[in-house]
């Protein structure tokens, strides 16, 4: 018993000294709170794990520092709060601002990354912040976007959003043509490629270069001088290969250096200007502008490009030929290509490979299929040589009958050097060798960046750079076999076996893309392309026509059909349908009368009478990007040539295809067609339903295929045939007008002499009666619209945002103390200080809206189309801050202040008459509270 006691005496004194012992050695947890979606910086994996650039640099810090982390993942918004309330003891990173400065202390910046608005394709023209003033710029609530955007431009107008997830959200509706966003936003594989589609990278505005530094409470300074240490100790090389992993190349650097070979064209060498060109270099700068980072080649021989990388002076080799029987080391980040080889024989056609028996064939030792060409070719001697300069020397002094070698290469080399009469391929004997691009072996991350930028090519881009440099077809492997069939595995055939009978659908009236003929069958260019598909997939398609494009989705989201063509790929659509590559340039073009202005960008539409097809998802965009515009929905395309032809719309928007086509057939003589460059940058996709999911890559690989050559001939088979059914008829109608020509042409002199001094007057009138109307229609002073042309407009908002089910607001606005003003210094200070007001409320708006002089001192705003009460307060808090400040009019200093009510249709009325009476209730309430200020229901 005794024993039994002192041993439990020396187990609890051993644990007691244990527990001790770990308490003096481990440090305090720390707490640090972070952005829950800055990918790829800061944010929250789909295990809820925290992760991204920011994450891995301080648990790297927190062994160096022997420090425990906790991770802390909120709203951005929230974890600047959770500081500030002491609930964390440091914020993993942010920007540092002069606000930010007040309220945290900051250590030394630990990451560089740059800041951008990113601009919807339509907006590409737009090169300055200060051209973005009349859309709604998205950002997350609590981001430093704002405040250095608005140092930018104080008159940019903003739409909030609690996380990123929400404002990409809310791109993908279309909510905004424009948001504010890190460098790296879009690469997020969650992302939308519909959006990244959307929104290019070259066409994005840079706001700052700003560094993420961790901030602390004010006055930790013993925590400041801990992190500075800590991240002072880090590994450079650490570092490198964190920012590679997240960013995909080194911050410090450009971008990325890729090792490449000489003297292998057409895949890669130097052109006669000294610059890099080649197949494999225009596949590298198709990849750097899908993913915004810069390519840099250096140069060498085979061997001396491969050691670049492993020394580290390049990050990848640009396309190597490696095998299995052949390996560098490095790591396959990607199969860039496959090239084949081929014999070449010296002034002899080969028959049959027998006939070679007993003869020697030229080879390269280092090449990769050296045991594939001794199976094929058993009964021959191989011989070595160093490279192509050799191996023809030899064949043309007998040493060997010929040389297998690239053949694309080959007859490149044998062309530059006048030899090509002198060899003949062998066709039939292929030796395919894969060409990957080469990484290190320690760099993941950048592997992975690599492979993820080619995953983002499409076929169809591959198959078109291709078919610049490969001229041979047979050296080609996305479109070497023409239409005649694609290659499928036995697992695909199986796949497709089970399909059995396809749906497809079809609207029946929408040449020459679509339409039923004469016999009711399904025509058009998308029944070549489906026939294509068919053929080569060796299935059966069943078309199924549709009066119109709303039932045609309807039944394809339904499943009622398996597959579309011509379908737009939109985010809304990719919730419920999937999506084939782009097969067809689609741009979208606009027909109006004869002696319209010609329009070439929606900005020239604003205000006009736009038709559209209804159920296109262009109406959204249209909405989104120029809200002016009054809708008149059709229901295809021969009603909306007929609103435009009888006066009931002022244009009508369709496929400059569709339009052409119709306007060819002379029925509309009196409209003319016009490309919208908003809307040219369009392509055509099949949707299929997402049960047919696993059929999409099928579909790419025949529609890879189908080449300018292959789209020029369907495309003339379908306009021709448009074109000569009514050609007889041409001809008649021609006979008669020159007949009658003859005739008028004496008549018309005679009356252009009388008629000559009548049209001058009336010119003179017209411009008489414009000038009249405006002067009717608008302030004397300001020339802004007068309460007249406010009630119109008023109107004619009421009529549209019925009928949409959308929204507008008015703001009622009244100048605070201006009767002091034009009483202290006369009425010509107070007539320039209301032209001052006037210019600087019309900088504030759209195009779309509309400043208008009430009467005195009041002015009246209408914002079309908002999407909440949010965006018209933006507006209101905008003009309040322009008017914050003194300023100098005719010479003198005045300050004014403005009174603002704020309605919004239909929630605070209906009516123009209660809309108005509201508004100008709550301006008055506004200015009972002291003015500067506005008030809303």
């Amino acid at each position: 018993m005794k024993l039994v006691l002192q041993l439990i005496v020396i187990l609890c004194c051993s644990m007691l000294s244990n527990a001790v012992n770990a308490s003096q050695g481990q440090t305090e947890s720390l707490i640090v709170v972070m952005g829950e979606d800055s990918f790829p910086y800061q944010f929250v994996d789909n295990d809820g794990e925290a992760t991204g650039l920011l994450v891995d640099l301080w648990k790297e810090w927190g062994k160096r520092t022997n420090t425990p982390l906790v991770f802390v993942a909120r709203h951005w918004n929230e974890s600047l709060q959770q500081l500030q309330q002491g609930k964390a003891q440091v914020h993993i990173g942010m920007g540092q601002t002069p606000e930010r400065e007040q309220l945290f202390d900051f250590a030394e910046p630990i990451a560089d990354v740059s800041t951008y608005l990113y601009l919807h394709k339509s907006l590409q023209g737009k090169k300055s912040i200060k051209e973005l003033v009349p859309y709604q710029i998205g950002i997350v609530s609590g981001s430093s976007h704002e405040a250095e955007l608005r140092r930018i431009e104080p008159s940019l107008v903003f739409k909030y959003y609690e996380s990123r997830e929400k404002l990409l959200a809310g791109v993908a509706a279309g909510e905004t043509v424009v948001f504010a966003g890190l460098d790296g936003y879009l690469r997020d594989p969650a992302s939308s490629q519909a959006i990244a589609g959307s929104f290019p990278i070259s066409a994005r505005i840079p706001i700052k270069a700003m560094q993420f530094v961790p901030a602390v409470m004010k006055g930790n300074q013993a925590l400041i001088e801990k992190i500075n240490k800590g991240f002072d100790s880090l590994d450079a090389r650490f570092v490198q290969q964190t920012e590679r992993r997240w960013l995909g190349y080194h911050g410090q650097k450009a971008g990325l250096v890729v090792a490449m070979q000489l003297g292998v064209e057409p895949f890669v060498d130097l052109g006669v200007d000294g610059l890099p060109h080649g197949f494999y270099v225009d596949l590298w700068q198709l990849w750097s502008a899908k993913t915004g980072i810069n390519v840099d080649f250096i140069s060498g021989d085979m061997n001396a490009s491969v050691n670049d990388v492993r020394q580290g002076l390049a990050d990848a080799h640009i396309g190597y030929p490696e095998s299995d029987e052949l390996k560098t080391g490095l790591t396959r980040a990607w199969q860039l290509y496959t090239v084949k080889s081929r014999l070449f024989l010296y002034q002899q056609q080969l028959t049959d490979l027998q006939s070679l028996k007993g003869k020697r064939i030229g080879v390269v030792p280092t090449a990769p299929y050296l045991v594939a060409l001794r199976k094929a070719l058993p009964d021959v001697t191989l011989r070595y040589y160093e490279n192509m300069d050799n191996m023809v020397a030899g064949a043309r002094s007998g040493e060997i009958a010929g040389f297998v070698a690239a053949g694309a290469w080959t007859s490149h080399y044998l062309l530059q050097n006048k030899a090509w009469s002198e060899f003949h391929q062998y066709p039939e004997l292929e030796f395919p060798t894969d060409v990957y691009v080469l990484t290190r072996s320690d760099d993941p991350g950048l592997t992975q960046r690599i492979a993820n930028g080619f995953r983002s090519i499409s076929m169809q881009e591959f198959a078109e750079v291709e078919q610049k440099w490969m001229l041979n077809p047979k050296d080609r492997i996305f479109n070497q076999k023409g239409l005649h069939g694609i290659q499928l595995s036995n697992s695909e055939q199986d796949y497709l076996s089970q399909l059995g009978e396809l749906k497809l659908g079809y609207l029946k009236q929408w040449p020459p893309m679509e339409f039923s003929d004469e016999q009711g069958e399904f025509a058009g260019i998308n029944s070549d392309i489906a026939h294509i598909l068919a053929e080569q997939l060796r299935i059966k398609i069943e078309p199924v026509g549709f009066d119109d494009w709303q039932s045609l989705i309807s039944a394809l989201r339904s499943g009622d059909i398996a597959l579309a063509g011509s379908v737009a790929q939109t985010a809304e659509r990719q919730q419920f349908l999937t999506f084939s590559d782009p097969y067809w340039p689609s741009p979208w073009g606009m027909v109006s009368q004869l002696e319209q202005v010609s329009v070439f960008n929606l900005a020239q539409l604003a205000g006009q009478r736009v038709a559209v097809v209804e159920g296109y998802h262009l109406v959204a965009q249209l909405m989104a990007l120029q809200p002016s515009l009054k809708l008149v929905l059709v229901p295809d395309t021969q009603s909306g040539l007929a609103a435009v032809n009888d006066g009931h719309a002022d244009v009508f928007i369709d496929k400059v295809v569709t339009l052409a086509s119709e306007l060819k057939t002379g029925q509309y003589p009196l409209l003319k067609m016009s490309l919208l460059s908003d809307l040219a940058d369009q392509h055509s996709h099949f949707g299929l339903n997402p049960q047919y999911a696993q059929l999409i890559p099928l579909i790419n690989r025949v529609l890879a295929q189908i080449d300018q050559h292959t789209q020029q001939q369907i495309y003339s088979h379908w306009v021709s045939f448009s074109l000569d059914s009514d050609n007889s008829q041409y001809l008649q109608w021609i006979r008669y007008l020159l007949m009658g020509a003859l005739v008028l042409s004496v008549v018309m002199v005679a009356v252009l002499v009388v008629n000559r001094r009548l049209n001058v007057e009336i010119t003179r009138r017209l411009a008489a009666e414009k000038r009249l109307q405006h002067v009717a229609s608008h302030d004397a002073l300001t020339q802004l619209p007068n309460r007249a042309l406010l009630d119109d407009r008023l109107s004619q908002a009421l009529l549209a945002h019925r009928r949409d089910h959308s929204h507008f607001a008015l703001l009622f606005i009244d100048l605070d103390g201006f009767k002091q003003i034009n009483d202290q210094y006369g009425h010509p200070v107070g007539d320039a200080l209301l032209l001052k007001v006037a210019g600087l409320l019309s900088k504030a708006i759209r195009n779309s809206d509309t400043v208008a002089r009430f009467g005195g001192d009041e002015f009246v705003i209408l914002l079309n189309r908002v999407q909440d009460l949010d965006a018209a307060t933006q507006v209101a808090d905008n003009i309040l801050h322009s008017l914050a400040s003194p300023f100098s009019v005719e010479g003198v200093m005045v300050e004014v202040a403005v009174s603002i009510g704020v309605v919004i249709y239909p929630r605070d009325g209906d009516t123009a008459i209660e809309l108005m009476k509201q508004a100008d209730q709550l301006m008055y309430q506004a200015k009972m509270a002291g003015g500067r200020c506005y008030r809303v229901a």
